[in-house]
């Protein structure tokens, strides 16, 4: 949850110039000193180039000395905005980046009552399914052979056999949850998995999830280093116990998730984003997930589990945004709120991806934990780190203050100095390194004062 926050808008720094002000004090300066030196100038002594060292020159570099230590002050306070609204967007680019992270989905398979429930949700082919009118249960055969567990794995990881047995995905790694199973369903399902020809089923690492797991495991996946492949299959299987009923549909679906994805000639990928999950306030999460857009325009939203306080402020963002116009509550579709759903959910956004449907959105909630991903046959660019481009700072006035003053200093040593009375090289030296030793040195302090209270502020 960390990772879903942005800083308000930053204000704009007032980079307004008084220049009639800069303009009237240069003419007054520059004025009262030549109406001086023409007073006091010897009346028999012809007008020389010395005659406007003291009234232009050096009233001219002192005026200009005075105006960029303004300038100091003026771009140390830009820069502290500017500060600010760097790290405002540094953040918005690092939830982008965390946002767009995403793993593939190799290969998918879901079971139902319902024949091509995507399909039939997507109003492509068959009826969309009521509740009350679709079927709670999955017709199973009488298989001594086998358990029902066992029955449902081969059923469902068959079409992914293929994909499990070839070279790119044989190295995976299991989550499996059933519905009132156990740790034997280990051993199911590593049963049906050699049984399928699966060559790494006798080794290969299964964990049996005591609780249906929630998007939280994607993200976890999806935040793994690139440098090793990573290939995991989760194995869902949300039936009712045996002689009992329920109102919820029956389902079953697995999905092969990796982060390096080869693709086949003629497929279409299927990347998962980053889901947002454990979420309390939609309505101030949403508008952060929609900005960080790791997908740009989805079509379809699948939702299950959601109360009225995270639905009705998802829609409105949505409404706000004009995306994912096209809205599938699963629960009123299937039957009520299952916890496999929110897996179901997933392979059905996968289809409606596979079949060329846009860009998906799948929504769900548990214990008023809300959860959110994306689906896409195209990958989202992730946005690179802000480079600090040449902004304003008081470094550059701080320069140009020290060389006037170090020009005004020359100007009245001409100008006032007796003509016996010559600099010595380290009065010449002392008459540069200090001025530029004292402005410059204040252009650092300016710079790291107002660098260091932009970050305080902004909570660093």
């Amino acid at each position: 949850m960390k990772a879903w926050w942005l800083y308000k808008e930053q204000p704009d720094a007032d980079t307004d110039v008084p220049v009639a002000v800069i303009i009237i004090l240069y003419v007054v300066a520059i004025g009262a000193s030549l109406l001086i030196r023409a007073l006091t100038w010897p009346e028999k002594e012809h007008v020389t180039a010395i005659f406007f060292v003291p009234s232009v020159i050096l009233p001219f570099c002192l005026v200009s000395m005075i105006v960029y230590i303004a300038f100091m002050l003026h771009d140390a306070s830009i820069h502290y905005f500017e500060t600010r609204k760097f790290i405002a967007k540094q953040r918005d680019i690092n939830v982008k980046a965390y946002a767009r992270k995403n793993v593939a989905i190799a290969a998918w398979s879901a079971i139902t009552p319902l024949e091509q429930p995507a399909l039939n949700m997507l109003k492509l082919e068959g009826e969309f399914p009521l509740a009350p009118k679709t079927p709670v249960k999955i017709h199973l055969e009488i298989l001594y052979d086998q358990t029902r567990n066992e029955q449902i794995f081969n059923r469902l990881l068959a079409p992914m056999a293929e994909k499990l047995k070839g070279y790119n995905y044989r190295v995976f790694e299991t989550v499996v949850w059933v519905r009132g199973g156990n740790e034997t369903c280990i051993d199911e399902l590593r049963r049906s998995l050699e049984r399928l020809g699966v060559d790494y089923a006798s080794t290969c690492k299964i964990e049996f999830s005591a609780e249906c797991p929630d998007y939280a495991l994607i993200s976890k996946w999806a935040n793994l280093s690139d440098y090793r492949v990573e290939n995991r299959l989760v194995v869902i299987m949300d039936l009712h116990e045996e002689d009992s009923e329920s109102k919820c549909m029956e389902n079953a679906c697995a999905l092969l998730v990796t982060n390096h994805y080869v693709r086949t000639e003629g497929e279409k990928p299927v990347y998962l984003y980053q889901p947002m999950s454990g979420v309390t306030d939609v309505e101030a999460k949403m508008p952060v997930y929609l900005q960080a857009g790791s997908v740009l325009t989805p079509k379809t939203l699948w939702y299950t589990g959601l109360s009225r306080t995270e639905k009705y402020p998802l829609m409105q963002t949505l409404n706000g945004k004009g995306q994912a116009t096209e809205r599938l509550d699963l629960d009123a579709s299937l039957g009520e709120k299952s916890a496999g759903y929110r897996w179901l959910a997933l392979a059905m956004a996968a289809d409606a991806v596979k079949y060329s449907q846009g860009e998906q959105l799948v929504a769900t909630s548990e214990k008023n934990k809300f959860s959110i991903t994306a689906l896409s046959s195209q990958k989202t660019a992730i946005p690179a780190n802000l480079v600090w481009g040449t902004g304003s700072n008081p470094l550059m006035p701080a320069a140009l203050a020290a060389l006037f003053c170090i020009v005004s200093l020359f100007a009245y040593r001409i100008s006032f100095s007796a003509e016996n009375d010559p600099l010595s090289i380290w009065g010449l030296v002392t008459s540069i390194i200090i001025p530029l030793v004292v402005f410059i040195g204040t252009g650092f302090y300016l710079l790291i004062l107002k660098t260091n209270e932009a970050y305080k502020d902004m909570g660093y």
